[in-house]
């Protein structure tokens, strides 16, 4: 709070005091005319500005003993931890006293509110966690009933009432999968493991552990790497949860993907890396149906399927949603171009360590290498 703001508070009683002066000079002035005598009118003016000049010191006074209260609370833009804001300074007057107690009672009601809110949060994310583990368990046994099952024997009316159970089955379990990385994503700290590792590799590995999904999507992936074929795509990040993001992201390049209607255009997701400078960047593109332009701009908010959505119903409008929200915190970009009819392709942009030895384990490998 500015000197001139706290002036503009006070100009009622400035203006008090000024008519009062003058009404006592005034009055003082008359007095001693009926006695004969009278004061100049320098001598007039000269108490009416030492009157005033006391008057801004006070004020100025005044103000240095309650600018630093008042410019806290001006301070607080509202983004500061909650419990900084119960700290005030030490009130110089009843009324910042009585300030002051009311912000300590409506802090502790906030803070008891706000620790029972998060208590019953607690509660429910730990019933939701216990559920979706307890079915787990069934979906487990489901796909292990279908694999030593073998229907190559059966009917072919029962094999492909077979096949969709699995498929259904496996959806499932990647719903259940999606909800349990969600609860964690609320400690994900806790949950992370920083590494080197091959991101070649762990793309082949998804790509073969999706294969049966592929298969029945009659979907065809494609692995490309692009230049320096003997160096390996070294990356720092998480393994789990980046191949968390992959999978996400591989399983809207399945669901939209184009399908052979008459056998004259096949589904396919071309999984490409690059590099751009110290970066590595994988596109995973497919021919699927694209994106509407309205859309684009929404495609990573929570639940949001867009027009796609209502062609799909099994959409939730999750995926990105979590995908983006993982790289965020794993200080990776991701990001998406698409248009109707010519498919969509997701961007994972990976940036080299920014530490000061960065880059010296890959010039120590070249050296070694025969």
């Amino acid at each position: 709070m500015r000197f001139s703001q706290f002036l503009r508070d006070r100009i009622a009683y400035i203006v008090v005091y000024v008519a009062f002066a003058v009404l006592a000079l005034v009055v003082v002035q008359l007095d001693l005319m009926l006695s004969g005598a009278s004061l100049q009118f320098v001598n007039l003016l000269y108490i009416l500005l030492l009157g005033l000049v006391g008057l801004v010191l006070f004020l100025w006074w005044e103000y240095q003993r309650l600018a630093p209260f008042y410019s806290h609370l001006a301070g607080l833009s509202g983004k500061e931890p909650i419990a900084e804001l119960a700290v005030l300074p030490a009130p110089q007057t009843k009324e910042g006293e009585l300030l002051a107690e009311a912000w300590s009672r409506m802090y502790g009601r906030l803070s008891g509110e706000l620790a029972a809110e998060r208590e019953r949060g607690q509660k429910n994310v730990s019933l939701v966690t216990q559920w979706a583990h307890h079915m787990k368990t069934p979906v487990s046994v489901v796909d292990l009933l279908l694999q030593r099952a073998q229907p190559d024997g059966w009917p072919e009316e029962a094999r492909a009432l077979a096949a969709s159970v699995a498929e259904e089955n496996q959806r499932l379990q990647h719903s259940l999968q999606m909800l349990l990385n969600t609860v964690r994503l609320q400690d994900f700290a806790g949950d992370l493991r920083a590494e080197r590792l091959d991101l070649e590799a762990l793309v082949r590995r998804v790509v073969n552990d999706h294969k049966r999904e592929f298969i029945a999507r009659r979907v065809y992936p494609q692995v490309r790497a692009e230049g320096d074929s003997g160096r390996p795509w070294l990356v720092e990040s998480d393994r789990k949860w980046l191949r968390f993001v992959l999978e996400q992201v591989l399983s809207n390049a399945l669901k939209y993907a184009a399908r052979p209607p008459e056998g004259d255009e096949e589904g396919r997701v071309l999984f490409r890396l690059r590099r751009e400078g110290a970066d590595v960047v994988l596109e995973i593109a497919d021919n699927g149906v694209g994106i509407p332009p309205e859309d684009l701009g929404r495609v990573f908010d929570p639940f949001f399927t867009g027009l796609n959505g209502r062609a799909f119903p099994q959409a939730t409008g999750m995926g990105l949603y979590l995908a983006r929200e993982v790289c965020r915190r794993l200080g990776h970009e991701l990001s998406l171009d698409s248009a109707p009819g010519n498919g969509t392709t997701v961007r994972l942009r990976i940036a080299a360590p920014q530490t000061l030895f960065a880059g010296v384990r890959d010039i120590l490998t070249d050296v070694t290498e025969p």
